[in-house]
């Protein structure tokens, strides 16, 4: 699974972002949770709070049993012949964000933290 670990300082007000079209996820300023997707986004999950916004994305849905953790990597795992990029954001509590790196392009953990969270 590639995934990155994003430990954010704290900010009064910030937006969330597709790290790989710039494109605005709608969020509340100051808030993790992602209500609506745009760009290559697929899912967020929270697991301390349950929220769980999956794209419509039933299949992530049936995944969850034990842990947020878990489904994702299931999901994942189920979808290998797609670039999928998980973000972790481990702030007051844990959220995992999933995106669809289509044109394979790297980042650094710096520059996905400046392309994600503005």
């Amino acid at each position: 699974m590639n995934k990155v670990v994003l430990k954010p300082k704290v900010q009064k007000k910030f937006s969330l972002y597709c790290p790989f079209t710039n494109e605005k996820l709608y969020n509340e300023d100051s808030s993790f949770e992602v209500y609506e997707g745009a760009g290559n986004y697929l899912f967020s999950i929270c697991e301390d709070c349950l929220f769980v916004d999956a794209g419509n994305n039933e299949e992530i849905e049936s995944y969850w049993k034990n842990s947020a953790l878990e489904a994702i990597e299931k999901f994942v795992e189920n979808h290998k012949e797609e670039n999928i990029l998980v973000i972790e954001v481990q702030a007051d509590d844990t959220y995992w964000y999933g995106f669809l790196n289509e044109d394979n392009i790297e980042l650094t953990d710096e520059e996905l933290e400046k392309k994600f969270i503005k």
